[in-house]
């Protein structure tokens, strides 16, 4: 609305001269290889989806012990490297740290494909942790300087394109080899374009210069990491933001992580018809997720910045009761396309998620926000979420089977002894139940998170104008 606050700040941003310090054909460029970053770290994300059910298999593993290898063990150390990467972002080469962390992650996905045992496999995947804890705080920090304001939801949707791209990839690729050959082989395959990736980043990727698309340029050196975190949550809507992202992230993981499992065990399919589905539906839920949260967004945000929280709040609200009905639909068919519209309006969050934590800072704190936001959707989401899943599952699983010991009698015998057709078939039932009942527990934190980016809204206009360390401070 001309005339108003908001568009006065907008016209503001537009107006910087930074966003013509590089061609329109090297942005391009750019996040076409940030594009590339973003598919390979969720091919790596669906693609053990896929396998897991395999994994489970092969190394007689319960659902916690499952949960661990995809949340806690991977999150942790993600979310750990992720500190002394954004503060180095803050002072050297993002381009150069990116590419080292890719080439580490390649590196380190190979060496899952070599794991005979449950505890080796958890290194390796800490090991590709490691790797992956520099992409978020590097990328956003990046994305501040090549974009002003009003277009880094917009910019992050376009990277995050790349992962529906690499999720599809993953789960397809992933559940066709666990099918056809072994799922060692999945991270064998998934080195080698992180290793070319690698290299895109060191040879072709230039460092901006920070500040360059703000209409203010932040004064004085980086402030401390402490002094960031403290200046970002005094803001009571990014205080609001950050948990309603932790529980919609947590949602989301655990969602993404077990589909494979709950298909598999739920519907009877094979490794690679699960994979096929993972792929479907995360590349249409994120296509059309990240475009209503970062394009959509970004129009309608023009008029009212609010709609940055009101839009998460709205899908997650919506999300629930259709996670809820298509999941306890009896099959594929009748209950997949109200989970596959669950998804669409749970994606919404994510990019304007990540376009506030650069908003509500100036040039010289977007590394560290960008890490406070990675802490909340790596350690709560990527960690909690998997982890709560799967002791959800083997608890509701315990329930279903009765007064003896489900993962004594259930977990870890196929191809160590034979079990009689009744005894089978409660082991299946109690496993479908318990996963089918931790999903749908899980489904229930999209609504707290959704309350939490509508109480957002009532400071968000006016925290988004303090984004200067001496304002705040005065």
């Amino acid at each position: 609305m001309a005339g108003s606050p908001d568009s006065v700040v907008l016209d503001s941003a537009m107006s910087t001269p930074g966003e013509q310090r590089f061609s329109r054909g090297y942005r391009a460029w750019m996040l076409f290889v940030l594009f590339l970053v973003s598919a390979l770290n969720l091919a790596d994300r669906t693609g053990i989806a896929a396998i897991a059910p395999a994994i489970k298999a092969e190394l007689a593993l319960s659902d916690t012990e499952l949960g661990l290898l995809q949340g806690l063990a991977f999150a942790i150390f993600y979310t750990v490297m992720g500190l002394p990467l954004a503060r180095l972002a803050e002072h050297r080469s993002r381009s150069l740290l990116l590419s080292i962390s890719v080439a580490v992650f390649g590196i380190a996905a190979a060496c899952c494909g070599f794991s005979m045992t449950f505890a080796m496999l958890v290194l390796c995947r800490i090991a590709v942790a490691i790797g992956d804890g520099g992409f978020s705080p590097i990328v956003g920090s990046l994305i501040g300087d090549h974009y002003p304001m009003n277009k880094r939801a917009s910019a992050m949707s376009v990277i995050w394109f790349g992962a529906p791209v690499g999720a599809a990839s993953g789960s397809i690729v992933g559940g066709w080899l666990a099918q056809n050959g072994s799922w060692r082989h999945w991270f064998f395959v998934l080195s080698v374009p992180a290793l070319v990736i690698a290299v895109l980043c060191m040879l072709t990727l230039r460092e901006p210069s920070r500040g360059m698309s703000d209409s203010g340029q932040a004064k004085g050196p980086p402030p401390t990491m402490k002094t960031a975190l403290a200046f970002l949550l005094r803001k009571r809507s990014m205080r609001h933001v950050l948990i309603g992202a932790g529980l919609a992230a947590m949602t989301t993981q655990a969602l993404g992580q077990f589909w494979g499992r709950f298909l598999v065990s739920v519907y009877h399919t094979s490794f690679a018809e699960a994979g096929r589905l993972i792929g479907v539906i995360v590349t249409v839920s994120m296509l059309s997720g990240f475009t209503l949260g970062g394009f959509g967004l970004d129009w309608v945000g023009r008029r009212d910045r609010r709609w940055y929280v009101w839009g998460p709040a709205i899908g997650l609200f919506i999300s629930t009761p259709l996670m809820l009905w298509g999941v306890t639909r009896p099959g594929i068919a009748a209950g997949m396309p109200f989970v596959l519209v669950a998804h669409v309006a749970l994606f919404v969050y994510y990019t304007p998620t990540l376009a506030i934590a650069q908003n509500m800072v100036a040039a010289n704190m977007r590394a560290s926000s960008a890490f406070v936001a990675a802490i909340v959707l790596g350690l709560v989401g990527t960690g909690l979420g998997p982890s709560l899943t799967g002791v959800l599952s083997d608890f509701f699983a315990q329930q279903a089977f009765g007064s003896g010991d489900f993962k004594a009698a259930c977990v870890g015998v196929a191809g160590r002894h034979a079990l009689s057709a009744p005894a089978t078939q409660l082991c299946q039932s109690a496993s479908a139940t318990g996963i089918r009942y931790a999903i749908m527990a899980m489904s229930l934190l999209c609504p707290w998170g959704a309350i939490h980016y509508f109480m957002a809204a009532r400071h968000f206009r006016a925290d988004l104008e303090t984004r200067y360390l001496e304002t705040a401070v005065a």
